[in-house]
């Protein structure tokens, strides 16, 4: 069907705002019409935790052939926001005192790896979680990947990363080895966060998905990333508009192929908000810098200083989603944003998104209309 013909805007807290409404959620819902027609979105969903209060918004459509919004159950892939939740079990591991954070990391991984080091600096536990590792971006090596028949190549190059193991990441882990000194600047990597859950499930004894389960989700009532509800999956689309299966490879559940609701993911940011528990504490603390000092990576969270006081990050974009969440630990606000979509700048929109919700919940004062810091990618 024609998503422009379904513009159709569901709030999700004692039904729909009266079309003359002027406030902060018919605002919201304005945006969000606004960013389906600016990114040639499909669907949208968005979830708030407001000070206690938990809001949600829907907009577009879950599939192409929907012929009704999604609602705050739909499950969308969450993309590389699920490399925060890597880092928060990495994180618990810490406080449990199973690893260092200056740890070696091939003393996880049976053998010496001596290739991963550059300048005589080792690639450490820390350098996986704060984006510093300096090792490539991706493998297996995917440029080479052709399409069979008429598919779209993002389908060709799902179906190698699904059947990808440990076996054949370790054994081409082998062969590459950090480009620049590790821990010396930010360079995005999903060996990185792939060699990470090789760690954690070697300190656990288990496979990642069964410790992501016992530590955040089960606790955390949300339902499975790895095995969600296949009635409730949003489709993916990709910049052309080519409709895609469900990305669930194994070795991306650390990176990329998590999938979960607006309510579950805002349990998730809001437990973090919370930062009650010693693991989250850490998980935000700063393991790298800017030379200017105004923004920080901790455990994959980027975090720097907003008109709202603190802000924390991590957004994602997979073949066919984008995704972001956001917490403001002094404004008691997060926001997580869920498109089903791969958009040009989809990352970079909902960001903005994000900040114009804030906005309108948390007006700011002229003290504190100062700009906020230019993003870390």
């Amino acid at each position: 069907m024609n998503v422009r013909r379904l513009i159709s805007i569901c709030f999700v807290l004692g039904g729909p705002l009266p079309a003359t409404a002027v406030t902060p959620e018919a605002a919201i819902q304005q945006q969000m019409s606004a960013w389906l027609a600016d990114n040639d979105g499909v669907g949208l969903s968005i979830g708030i935790y407001d000070d206690g209060k938990r809001l949600f918004f829907n907009a577009g459509v879950p599939r192409q052939d929907a012929d009704r919004p999604p609602t705050r159950d739909t499950v969308y892939e969450i993309g590389a926001v699920a490399k925060t939740m890597t880092g928060q079990l990495l994180a618990r591991a810490i406080v449990e005192g199973r690893v260092e954070t200056q740890d070696d990391v091939a003393k996880y991984l049976g053998e010496p790896f001596p290739n991963l080091e550059f300048g005589g600096e080792r690639i450490r536990v820390v350098h996986l979680v704060n984006m510093t590792s300096q090792l490539a971006d991706t493998i297996p090596d995917l440029s080479q990947v052709r399409p069979a028949g008429s598919e779209p190549l993002a389908v060709a190059r799902m179906r190698v990363l699904q059947q990808y193991g440990v076996p054949e990441f370790l054994r081409q882990l082998r062969i590459v080895g950090p480009r620049r000194v590790p821990g010396s600047e930010l360079s995005q990597s999903n060996v990185a966060s792939m060699l990470l859950g090789v760690v954690l499930s070697r300190v656990y004894a288990e496979p990642f998905d069964v410790t992501l389960a016992r530590e955040i989700e089960k606790p955390l009532r949300m339902a499975s990333g790895t095995q969600p509800n296949p009635k409730l999956l949003a489709r993916g689309y990709t910049r052309a508009g080519e409709e895609l299966p469900t990305f669930g490879a194994r070795m991306a559940q650390t990176w990329g192929s998590l999938r979960y609701s607006t309510d579950d993911l805002l349990k998730y940011a809001a437990w973090q908000l919370a930062e009650r528990d010693a693991s989250v504490k850490l998980a935000h603390k700063a393991t790298w810098s800017t030379t200017d000092g105004r923004q920080s990576v901790g455990f994959f969270w980027i975090m720097g200083e907003s008109p709202h006081g603190r802000r924390l990050y991590h957004s994602g974009l997979t073949y066919g989603f984008a995704s972001t969440c956001e917490l403001y630990p002094d404004a008691k606000i997060a926001v997580v944003l869920l498109a089903n979509k791969a958009t040009d700048g989809a990352q970079e929109s909902l960001r903005a998104l994000s900040k114009q919700i804030v906005s309108l919940l948390r007006p700011a004062t002229p003290a504190s209309s100062a700009a906020s810091p230019p993003p870390v990618r």
